[in-house]
């Protein structure tokens, strides 16, 4: 293994050096010269099959992680750099992507060995990233992953790839056949929306949310299950930005939009620098949202009922014709309310409908509202107000006082 780790090594030096010296060579090559670079990159090809193979026998590298830390993985990323096959290309980057994940899948007791591998993860990988991006198929895909696996293990940060062209490149998946993405596309963009590091001004600047909200929509349409939570989540990032753009912000997943500190009365400044300018968008996925809250899997029925309650806090008018024009779909979610559905998703729900009840007579907006489905909901509220649960009576009587205000012509 020693050996083929020094073979690699040589042959990436020397592709390196003729990358430097490529500008030298004259065109008018004999043929022997030729030749001899054909025989080089079927070898270097061969080789790099060779280790590809080895790569499905993890005994093999967990044996003798050393050589393949120190030795082959740098010799990998130099291989990259300066090759023009881009099979050889392709082979680099599957080795070093394989290579990482049987070494992470064992706990690395080694100091030097964690050092050694944040090294090649910021210095040998990141700097190669954007090339890695705009190469050919499938380098960007197994890129992707890398990195993602890398931001997890924290052997990269969010601070490391904070640069305005990694960031739209990460959000491009949107703008193309939506059926393409992958969930490394939106677990990057996840990454990226939650860190505290990113500023939210970036995130603005990229007008993304509309798109956001789209792909949500297309995600659930289509059933794609393993997307379903990490763009909800993504969903979430961007709103919990905005909310939190008021200084002083405190977030909290407890619903208070209605009480003794509704939102309009409890923040201090807006800072025009935090917020999310596009948020208002979300308006629109109102209908989606509300049946996903209504899911039987817990966790996105949570994810997506606290979206519906971040967004009435960002962005209250459209949110409130979102929820007014969706009743039903708010009905199917309370009158489950004893029937196994967590209690926090009905809170939430009922802090959604009493708040965009409020909101409709503030702002005088005019709806078409259904006037047999405001009663359904009123009838359901009222037997909640028997709850013995506390939060929930105590909520759904703040609820029906809105709902009581509503008017009976709409």
């Amino acid at each position: 293994m020693a050996a083929l780790g020094e073979l690699l090594f040589y042959i990436s030096t020397q592709n390196a050096d003729c990358k430097d010296n490529n500008q030298l060579e004259s065109p008018s090559k004999d043929n022997r010269t030729t030749y001899g670079w054909q025989g080089r990159d079927d070898f270097q090809i061969t080789l790099l099959r060779i280790f590809e193979s080895l790569t499905e026998e993890s005994p093999v590298i967990l044996g003798n992680p050393d050589i393949f830390v120190r030795e082959i993985l740098p010799s990998l990323t130099v291989l990259y750099k300066g090759n023009k096959d881009g099979d050889a290309r392709f082979l680099c980057l599957k080795i070093l992507f394989d290579v990482m994940i049987i070494l992470l899948s064992e706990p690395i007791q080694e100091d030097q060995r964690l050092k050694d591998l944040k090294f090649i993860s910021n210095a040998r990988f990141l700097p190669l990233y954007p090339t890695l991006i705009e190469d050919e198929d499938p380098i960007p895909i197994y890129a992707q992953k890398l990195l993602v696996m890398l931001l997890e293990f924290s052997f990269i940060t969010i601070p490391d790839i904070l640069h305005l062209k990694t960031i739209s490149q990460c959000f491009e998946f949107l703008l193309g056949d939506l059926s393409n993405a992958n969930v490394n596309n939106v677990k990057l963009c996840l990454a990226l929306a939650s860190a505290p590091e990113m500023e939210s001004k970036l995130l603005s600047h990229l007008k993304v949310v509309r798109r956001i909200g789209n792909f949500l929509e297309f995600v659930y349409a289509k059933g794609m299950e393993d997307l379903l939570e990490p763009t909800l989540g993504l969903c979430r990032a961007f709103l919990a930005r905005s909310v939190s753009c008021t200084k002083a912000f405190s977030y909290t997943t407890e619903p208070t939009l209605l009480g003794d500190c509704p939102p309009e009365l409890s923040g201090g400044a807006v800072d025009p620098q935090q917020c999310i300018k596009d948020i208002a968008d979300f308006g629109s996925n109102v209908g989606v949202l509300l049946e996903l809250s209504a899911s039987t899997e817990t966790n996105i029925a949570d994810i997506a009922s606290e979206c519906v309650v971040l967004l009435l806090k960002a962005a209250p008018r459209e949110a409130t014709t979102g929820i007014l024009t969706n009743l039903p779909k708010v009905t199917v979610i309370l009158e489950n309310w004893n029937r196994g559905i967590p209690h926090l998703m009905v809170q939430r729900m009922l802090h959604a409908l009493g708040y965009a009840c409020k909101q409709y007579l503030l702002h005088a907006m005019i709806l078409s509202i259904s006037i047999p489905e405001i009663s359904r909901i009123e009838v359901i509220v009222s037997e909640l107000k028997s709850s013995r649960v506390p939060a929930l009576a105590k909520t759904a009587g703040l609820a029906a006082l809105e709902l009581q205000r509503l008017p009976r012509c709409i």
